[in-house]
Parts: structure tokens; C-alpha cells; sequence
């Protein structure tokens, strides 16, 4: 028999409340490592069936609906677990957070009937069988006081972009973002409000753009460990794996060289150019894999100006345009993401003109066996993990 299981994840008692970028990471992660789950064996060892899913995050956890074909109830309860705890064990990010019970509310046939009746009358009003169970669906999720907001994962993709943090017209959340990372700009010692092109003293625009960066730092990193764990796990590159958070924003034209190594030593570059950038001073990047974790971080924090509604793509263009001109003048590996493929294979080009694409990298400095020499810098050398 089909059973919907609802399990409550709580994060660790040093977390207070998740903020909404803190919120779109669990989804994401949770999303990812449930999508691989096919089965689990029950409690005397038999097959159970997973069959579908659902992930609701809010401030203060998250909670997992789990579709399962079992044979009890009992049975159906206890694989649910298994699942989850198993997700989070398997989760650097994760691991400390607790399962705080999984049980059932409805079966999958009833959830079911009640979604199919809810699209065939929409408008109209319920049923008493459908208001009924519909009161159950919002029971199994208010327990764990979170709105309800994402919808069921399979047949779905993973999405790709980022939506917004907060609603349309939220001021109070996008007045509280604006503080928040106003009260991070002083954390960028390396650059004045000059290097956004807004030189005025108390600037909020020049600010706020300080402070994304600050925060970009974070998550990128946070993201980086992410992609990292799924390329071990499944032994994969970047151009054979699904979900990855940062490595799809690299140049494509050498995906099949972003493995796990890879992305540990990009780890270490991006903790380099993150540390400079809270220095008294800025040293310009010295690498192509530094110049490339720069621009990873800048994306982001116009990711955050643009979902937290305190500035557009289009308005944080030209501020972070001026940034990267005074941080990073030497833009050569922007070459690299107008480059289809590097491979042979991928290209379909033929070998000559491969090896032509790769010999002109390479007198630039821009090959990927490149990406991580300090060209003319011996003061502070390489170091041992991506020499």
C-alpha cells in the first residue's frame, strides 16, 4: 500500500531561524540527495519503494513528505526514517541536524485525490470528503510551522536559477537584507566606495554591493563544498553531473575537467581571494582559477541584490562592472567562456582545430593545466595541493 510519511527535520540548537538564502540551501541540498533515493529496506529487510517526494523549509526547519510503497504502516514510518537520517548523515551540511519524528498523516491515494480534485474545481468550493482532507494536508505541515511553498520534486527539474528570497512588495524583509549587509561593507577593508564607481560619502548603493560581496563569499563557498561532496560521491566530472551549484557557472569548454580535486583546489584559490578582500590591502589575482573565483563571488552578490529586491541585474551591472575593472584588470580568461569546448570529443571540431583552440590558451597563460601557476609571483609560491 501507498503511505505519505511526514518527517520534521530541525537544524542545530546553535541555529536560530534560517534566513531565506539558508532556506534555498537545505531545499537545494535536500532536493539533491532525496532525487537519488530509490529505495530502502524496511524493518524486517524487505524492499520499500520510494516513490515520490516533497520539501518544505521555513525558519525554523524543514519538513519531508515522503511517498512510499510498504507493507504496514509501521513498515512505511520507520523507511521514511531510514531515508532521512541517512540523507543527513551523507550531508556535510547537514549531519547535525535532527529528525524530530516521521509519521502518517494520509495515504498517497488520498493525497492524490485530494490535488486532483483541487485542479478539476478549482474555484469552486470543496467538497466535505475534500475540505477534509485537504485539512489534513495543512495539519501534516503546520506541525512544523513552515508555509507551505514548494511543490512535488518528481518529475520536476531541479531549478537551476535562483528565485526570489523574499515576496514582491515584502518591505520589511528587503529593509531588513539592506541592514544587513550595509552592516557587512566595513568587513571589505581591501577597497573603498570609490571601487563601485560611487565615491559619495554614505552611499547606501556603494554599501549594500559591499556588503552582497561579503556575503556572496559564503555562500559560494558553502556551494563549493556542496558540488564538491557530489563529485566524490558519484566519482564524476562537472559535464556528467546534475544539480551542481558553481561549477556550471565556469567556462563549459573544460566541464570535463572539473572533477572533485578540482573543485578543492578552487576551494583553496576562492579562500585566498575571499581573505584579501577583508585585508588592509588588495593583491590582484594572480591566477586564472583566482580571477575565476572573483567572478563566482560577484555573480552571487548580484544574485543576492537582485533576489532580496534591493537592486536589479541591470542596476548592479555597472557597480560591480567598476569593481572588477580596479580588482581584476587583467580580464584575459573572460576568453574562456566564449570557447564551445576544449575536447575534441564535445566540440565534434576536428583534432587540428582542437589543438589550435589549445596552443592559443596555452600562449595565454589560460590552458587548464594553467589555471592555478602564479605567473611571476616567488613571495609567496604556490600552494602543495594545486601545485
Amino acid at each position: 500500500m501507498d503511505y505519505v510519511v511526514t518527517a520534521g527535520l530541525r537544524p542545530p540548537v546553535d541555529i536560530s531561524k534560517l534566513d531565506p538564502l539558508q532556506q534555498e540551501g537545505v531545499v537545494s541540498l535536500l532536493d539533491h540527495q532525496l532525487g537519488r533515493v530509490e529505495g530502502v529496506a524496511g524493518p524486517e529487510a524487505e524492499d520499500i519503494d520510494v516513490l515520490d517526494y516533497r520539501i518544505e523549509v521555513g525558519p525554523d526547519g524543514a519538513t519531508v513528505m515522503l511517498a512510499v510503497d510498504a507493507p504496514s504502516l509501521q513498515a512505511a514510518e520507520t523507511a521514511a526514517a531510514n531515508v532521512v537520517q541517512e540523507v543527513l548523515a551523507d550531508s556535510q551540511v547537514l549531519e547535525h541536524w535532527a529528525l524530530t519524528h516521521s509519521e502518517v498523516k494520509i495515504t498517497e491515494d488520498e493525497f492524490n485525490e485530494s490535488l486532483a480534485a483541487a485542479e478539476q474545481n478549482a474555484g469552486e468550493p470543496l467538497s466535505e470528503a475534500d475540505a477534509r482532507l485537504q485539512a489534513e494536508i495543512e495539519e501534516a505541515f503546520e506541525q512544523a510551522e513552515i508555509p507551505e511553498s514548494t511543490s512535488w520534486q518528481q518529475g520536476k527539474e531541479t531549478s537551476a536559477e535562483r528565485e526570489q528570497l523574499v515576496p514582491s512588495g515584502s518591505e520589511p524583509e528587503t529593509e531588513h537584507w539592506r541592514d544587513r549587509l550595509r552592516g557587512l561593507a566595513e568587513r571589505l577593508r581591501a577597497f573603498t566606495g570609490a571601487v563601485f564607481g560611487r565615491p559619495e560619502h554614505g552611499d547606501q548603493r556603494a554599501e549594500v554591493a559591499a556588503g552582497a560581496l561579503i556575503h556572496a563569499v559564503s555562500v559560494v563557498t558553502d556551494e563549493l563544498f556542496y558540488d564538491e561532496l557530489a563529485l566524490t560521491v558519484n566519482d564524476a566530472t562537472a559535464d556528467g553531473a546534475v544539480g551542481l551549484l558553481v561549477l556550471e557557472e565556469l567556462p563549459p569548454c573544460y566541464q570535463h575537467n572539473y572533477d572533485a580535486r578540482f573543485t578543492r583546489s578552487l576551494l583553496l584559490s576562492s579562500a585566498v581571494v575571499a581573505t584579501r578582500l577583508t585585508g588592509s590591502f588588495w593583491r590582484v589575482p594572480r591566477c586564472v582559477a583566482e580571477s575565476l573565483a572573483l567572478r563566482l563571488f560577484v555573480n552571487e552578490a548580484r544574485v543576492v541584490l537582485e533576489a532580496t529586491e534591493l537592486m536589479s541585474w541591470d542596476e548592479s551591472e555597472p557597480l560591480f562592472e567598476e569593481f572588477i575593472t580596479h580588482a581584476c584588470p587583467d580580464r584575459a580568461y573572460e576568453e574562456l567562456f566564449t570557447i564551445d569546448s576544449a575536447s575534441e570529443e564535445e566540440s565534434g571540431g576536428s583534432a587540428e582545430h582542437v589543438e589550435s583552440v589549445e596552443q592559443r590558451l596555452r600562449d595565454r597563460g589560460l590552458a587548464f593545466d594553467q589555471w592555478f601557476n602564479r605567473a611571476g609571483d616567488s613571495e609567496l609560491g604556490e600552494h602543495p595541493y594545486t601545485a
